[in-house]
């Protein structure tokens, strides 16, 4: 049965396996004219060869490349601008939802080049190639009178076969791994990171515009791993955190920055947060400085270049990395009255 997207297998003839020096009829291989013009066919031993066409010939052979090129080029366009575009236009889609928008807007170039065509029109016997490289070193050839000539130049075995015209190229497939990846990228971009604490001595579950996104045990334990890490569109947005009993503990406005790792901490007055900068190796000898995030809210936009979520101590003098020079910054928390800075 034939599929609605592609042609149907049409009778062509296979001659080899070809040996070196191969000689070509000196005819075009698709109507059998004189052959004006020699495209390069590669073949899998990575020799090529001239084959000849006519002028038309090698018209509609330069138009099938163009649509296929076109096709690919069209593909990654649409696929990154939908990778850019849809995350900002429907701040809501899931990750899921925008990697299956972009490929399939990314197809749809795709679907247009694949679309039932009519079939070549005599004495033209193909499209676009009317020679392909086949297995076994053999070429596969649409019109029997060119491969019958070819066999009969090089005394070689021929042998009746099925071929199928190429319509897409290998750059057809650009466009929707490009796609995906930058769908990735932008999606995060777009959906900040928020890290939320609980200080408290209760479990806190924690709402972004009136929908749950985290529920938290409670830990006063500076760790990596403490409290919950969530991501939210980029904008505007109202976020609480309520107790088990449904007690507010802190609700506020607050606004997601693109690109930029939030902190919140409800309920945490009685902790202070701090930047902390050591030097290392060469930069050992400088002084730790120390950063205070301030705000009576306990919600903050941090700034770039943290290398180190709360952790209890930064690297050791003796670290390996004394060999080289730098400085390395920790975000810190700590009850107020053992921290080496207070927030205001």
């Amino acid at each position: 049965m034939r599929a609605w997207f592609r042609d149907p297998p049409v009778d062509a003839i296979a001659v080899g396996p070809l040996p070196d020096g191969v000689l070509l009829p000196e005819e075009c291989a698709c109507c059998g004219g004189p052959s004006t013009h020699q495209r390069a066919l590669s073949r899998a031993q990575r020799t090529v060869l001239l084959v000849g066409y006519c002028d038309d010939c090698a018209l509609h052979l330069s138009a099938s490349e163009t649509r296929q090129l076109a096709s690919a080029l069209a593909s990654l366009v649409l696929s990154l601008s939908a990778a850019a575009v849809l995350p900002l236009l429907f701040p809501a889609l899931t990750r899921f939802g925008l990697l299956l928008s972009v490929a399939l807007i990314s197809l749809l170039p795709a679907v247009l080049v694949l679309l039932p065509r009519k079939p070549p029109s005599a004495p033209h016997t193909a499209r676009a190639l009317a020679v392909q490289a086949g297995q076994n070193g053999r070429l596969v050839c649409l019109s029997m009178r060119y491969g019958e000539k070819l066999a009969g130049l090089n005394a070689l075995g021929a042998g009746h076969t099925r071929a199928r015209e190429p319509r897409l190229s290998a750059w057809q497939s650009a466009g929707p791994l490009l796609g995906l990846g930058a769908a990735l990228l932008f999606h995060a971009i777009h959906h900040p990171s928020l890290r939320v604490l609980n200080l408290t001595d209760a479990r806190l579950d924690v709402f972004v515009d009136g929908s749950r996104v985290a529920s938290i045990e409670p830990t006063s334990q500076e760790s990596p791993a403490a409290g919950a890490l969530v991501h939210a569109p980029a904008g505007h947005h109202q976020l609480s955190a309520l107790t088990a009993e449904g007690v507010v503990v802190s609700s506020l406005a607050v606004d997601l920055e693109s690109g930029h790792l939030h902190l919140f901490a409800p309920g945490s007055e009685g902790f202070c947060f701090w930047l902390e900068t050591l030097g290392y190796g060469r930069e050992r000898s400088a002084e730790p400085s120390y950063r205070a995030l301030t705000g009576d809210d306990r919600f903050w936009v941090l700034p770039e270049g943290i290398d180190l979520w709360f952790s209890p101590a930064l690297p050791a003098q003796s670290s390996p990395l004394q060999s080289s020079g730098g400085f390395i910054t920790a975000l810190r928390q700590a009850p107020c009255s053992q921290a080496p800075i207070h927030g205001e």
